[in-house]
């Protein structure tokens, strides 16, 4: 039975051994990253590790003082070479942690806690950020991944740093698993409509959490970049928990292909909060009738990039055909207004003049244009930049010998859309024909007026002969009398 035991003993021994010679950090990222970039880290070795490895916690090192963190094989020290790169930092008068004390036999430093030191989360952050700001120049570390394999390193007590600047420190004394927690930026973006009419602003909301760890070193930037039809209006305010903040800055030509980014320094009145910007953009008469604007915001920290958000705002149009009743001749033409109550005509919306069958609304750039819609016969029009909603077509004027319409079109557009990256929509008209989506509007010509007729003037004329002739026979009769 001893023998057995000792044999159990022994197999124990051989497999910490072969744990303790296969060392290794892997890091595995948590199911809420959400980045195009990657953060990556590198770890840097601070103290040397030595870990007793039988059950008693018999130190290997007899004069070495010991260390004790959390469940490990064994009781631990730490210790650094007489001539480690860190040793500078180590005996420099800000470091207040740890005693360093040269080992008997002179060969080493031996690393203690000093007392008092508070072995805890806050005591680890405060190491870190003094590790980091003394990084010894040229140091060499580890790379490790975040694909979830394992990087051999050696025992030790090891600073990790993120390229983003996220700092941990990390004890390694056998092998070491690290669940990345979701310290990255955070980014969102939302319009407070979805359809819109040219020369209409659309209010954006855009947002950032900035976790209560970020690195100081790196501004966190938001990147917007706007369809070509949008026009930046210029003028983003921010707030934080409801009270105004002005702790950034706008950059309205940005190097990269954005529109404009905001850039937001590190500073305690952001970490751990999440900022809430709007701004707003007008849409241009140069916007695709329904196809989606795309308005795509996305933050930077470091070599940390979120993932997108994209925004899609949308028009509308329709086509509407005059036809005059009975004719081909295309010199004939209408006039309308598109309003939005059928009787005010100070309503009537202006565009901007046709080309290639098209007039849209116009924008603030475009100048007036024109709220009369001149239309030849059998001419289709789109007109288009329009918002969903109810609009009425009015006739104003028409070619001589043709009828006014008795009333306005009406013109109802309904967004449909699903999918806001291809909007939809339906129309619906009252006062006219359709076919195949389109308003047909027709115009008559005049007609005669219903008449009983006359008796004409042939009668005056006979009336007016015998009267003559009577008045030259009472004449001659006169003459005669009177010799």
């Amino acid at each position: 039975m001893k023998k057995l035991i000792s044999l159990v003993l022994a197999l124990a021994m051989v497999l910490m051994v072969g744990a303790a010679l296969a060392d290794t950090i892997k890091i595995t990222r948590d199911s809420s990253y959400n980045g195009t970039g990657d953060r990556t880290y590198t770890a840097y070795k601070v103290f040397d590790a030595d870990v007793a490895m039988d059950p008693a916690g018999t130190n290997t090192e007899a004069d070495t003082e010991t260390v004790s963190y959390g469940e490990e094989p064994g009781p631990i020290s730490y210790s650094m070479a007489t001539n480690s790169p860190w040793l500078t930092a180590m005996q420099a008068s800000g470091q207040t942690w740890f005693d360093v004390k040269l080992a008997a036999d002179g060969s080493k430093y031996i690393i203690t806690l000093k007392d008092g030191v508070e072995n805890n989360t806050a005591t680890a952050k405060a190491i870190a950020a003094y590790l980091e700001a003394n990084l010894p120049d040229g140091l060499s570390g580890t790379d490790v991944p975040t694909d979830g394999s394992a990087v051999e390193v050696g025992k030790g007590y090891y600073l990790l740093l993120a390229s983003d600047g996220a700092t941990n420190l990390t004890l390694v004394t056998t092998d070491v698993e690290i669940f990345e927690k979701n310290t990255y930026i955070e980014t969102s973006k939302e319009s407070d409509e979805t359809n819109y009419s040219v020369g209409d602003k659309i209010t954006y909301t855009a947002t950032v959490k900035i976790p209560a760890d970020t690195n100081p070193d790196n501004p966190v930037i938001l990147h917007d970049k706007m369809d070509t039809a949008l026009a930046f209006q210029d003028d983003v305010a921010a707030k934080i928990a409801g009270e105004d903040f002005e702790g950034f800055t706008v950059v309205t030509e940005p190097e990269d292909e954005c529109t404009f980014e905001i850039s937001i320094p590190i500073t305690e009145a952001v970490l751990g909060k999440e900022i809430t910007f709007t701004y707003s953009a007008e849409v241009t008469s140069a916007a695709a009738t329904e196809t989606g604007l795309v308005n795509e915001l996305g933050g930077q920290h470091g070599d940390y990039n979120t993932t997108p958000t994209k925004v899609y705002d949308y028009t509308f149009g329709f086509d509407f055909e005059k036809d005059f009743t009975g004719s081909d001749d295309t010199s004939l033409t209408a006039k309308f207004e598109l309003r939005t109550t059928a009787d005010d005509a100070t309503t009537a919306i202006a565009f901007n003049a046709k080309a290639a069958g098209v007039q849209k609304k116009v924008d603030s750039d475009d100048g007036e244009g024109s709220t009369e819609l001149t239309i030849s016969n059998t001419e289709v029009i789109n007109l288009a930049g329009l918002a969903a909603g109810t609009y009425y077509l009015v006739e104003t004027e028409t070619s001589a010998g043709y009828n006014l319409l008795d009333g306005p079109v009406t013109v109802t557009i309904t967004d449909t859309t699903e999918d806001p990256s291809s909007p939809s929509k339906t129309v619906a008209f009252t006062g006219g024909e359709v076919e195949d989506g389109k308003l047909i509007i027709n115009n008559n010509s005049g007609t005669v007026l219903p008449s009983n007729g006359g008796i004409g003037t042939t009668i005056f004329y006979v009336i007016g002969g015998i009267l003559l002739v009577g008045a030259a026979i009472i004449l001659v009769a006169r003459r005669k009398a009177s010799e």
